[in-house]
């Protein structure tokens, strides 16, 4: 039996640990693709790579085979530049789409801009919607796109019409989707984000000391946590704000934040206004693996955002038994279940946000509770069930 080709289309570079949630998105494709598909990807690669450019080469990735065509080069693919990497790529995907076969491919999208240079290719295509649109308009949106929100929406009207399926990763956005789009509705459908198992778990025997001691944190407690980028969209001022109120409740506590952003010298200024540098811990960038550690020694991951889809990030701690506080945004709610995994704040009120951590920080919430409210999301069980419904495309006549 042949197997079934997919072609992704996204400027990421398989063999790089870019920080990004498509990234880790399409890298747990990988890992979990089934035997009866193929997958080929056009991306990125930096430029002291030892692969070649606008040349087809198989690479091993998460111990899958892969064909991988990179369009073009860059220097550091975490650097935001004058120029978004994403039209940089499309331009490059332009000037050599002749040089990839479409042909008996499903294509997948997580991109807009890519979709339109692409449009005329007859092949059945899957696009990706990574959170709500309408956040685009959203003050907080540090997308190039929201300065132009309505020619995206206007531009997104043309190529909509050529996807056999849409997936987005957001419940509100797949709804208002289904309503802006009427005529498409059966084609658009809600798709969960995940976590992987095989890193995030609650981890009983964890040296804490070791931890502790290799990130410089100091040995009290509470010890809560922020994962994510230091850009408006996840407000860390108001994290630092609200920081400071818990700090004057446990005067020990300490905020480790991992990420990095455009925001860290404002954050930095702002710690040190309030005399909270020696409580707060920069650690940057870290690994997958190095963040299921530090959830397993946190008592609290807080999350102080103005606009979501669905955060990795919060099934990922609620796998690991953290409980977490955050903004009533995006399909949080589905994840978060106050009283039983942490609280929702419906407010941007650091004197509530603190008040909610302080809450669930003094009431020792059940590990084994938090990971029962995320046991459906695991990776294996939501990207499975998108290779089903893949393979009832495939089976499809165009």
């Amino acid at each position: 039996m042949s197997k079934i080709k997919l072609l992704e289309i996204y400027p990421i570079d398989p063999c790089l640990e870019k920080v990004g949630g498509i990234e880790t998105f399409i890298r747990d494709f990988i890992e979990n693709i089934p035997e009866n598909f193929e997958l080929e990807i056009v991306g990125i690669i930096k430029k002291d790579s030892n692969l070649k450019l606008r040349e087809w080469q198989n690479i091993n990735v998460k111990g899958k085979n892969i064909s991988f065509f990179p369009v073009i080069y860059v220097n550091n693919p975490n650097v935001r530049t004058l120029i978004p990497l994403i039209f940089k790529f499309t331009f490059a995907l332009f000037l050599c789409k002749n040089k990839i076969e479409f042909k008996s491919r499903i294509i997948i999208f997580h991109r807009l801009e890519p979709a339109i240079i692409l449009n005329k290719v007859k092949e059945k295509k899957v696009l990706f919607i990574h959170g709500d649109i309408r956040n685009f308009k959203n003050k907080y949106c540090e997308s190039r796109w929201s300065k132009i929100a309505n020619l995206y929406y206007f531009l997104e009207r043309f190529f909509i019409n050529s996807m056999s399926k849409i997936f987005v990763v957001s419940k509100k956005g797949c709804e208002y989707y289904k309503i802006k789009y009427p005529n498409h509705a059966s084609r658009i459908k809600f798709f969960p984000t995940w976590y992987n198992a095989n890193i995030f778990y609650r981890a009983d025997n964890i040296n804490r000391k070791e931890i502790l001691s290799r990130y410089k944190i100091l040995d009290s407690k509470p010890i809560i946590l922020y994962v994510g980028r230091l850009e408006l969209a996840k407000d860390p001022i108001l994290l630092i704000d609200s920081f400071f109120i818990i700090n004057k409740r446990y005067p020990g506590s300490q905020l480790v934040i991992i990420g990095d952003g455009s925001l860290k010298p404002k954050i930095i200024k702002k710690v040190t206004l309030l005399s909270l540098k020696e409580n707060v811990f920069f650690l940057g960038n870290l690994t997958h693996g190095e963040v299921a550690k530090i959830m397993n020694i946190s008592d609290l991951l807080l999350l102080t955002s103005r606009f979501e889809g669905m955060p990795r990030v919060v099934l990922e701690s609620l796998a690991c038994g953290l409980p977490v506080v955050a903004t009533n945004v995006g399909e949080n709610y589905l994840m978060i279940k106050d009283g039983v995994s942490g609280k929702l704040v419906s407010s941007w009120d650091p004197e509530k946000i603190a008040e909610s951590a302080i809450e669930v920080i003094s009431n020792n919430y059940s590990h084994n509770k938090c990971i029962e409210t995320v046991s459906i999301y695991t990776g294996r069980k939501v990207i499975l069930d998108f290779f089903k419904q893949i393979e009832l495309l495939a089976n499809e006549s165009i």
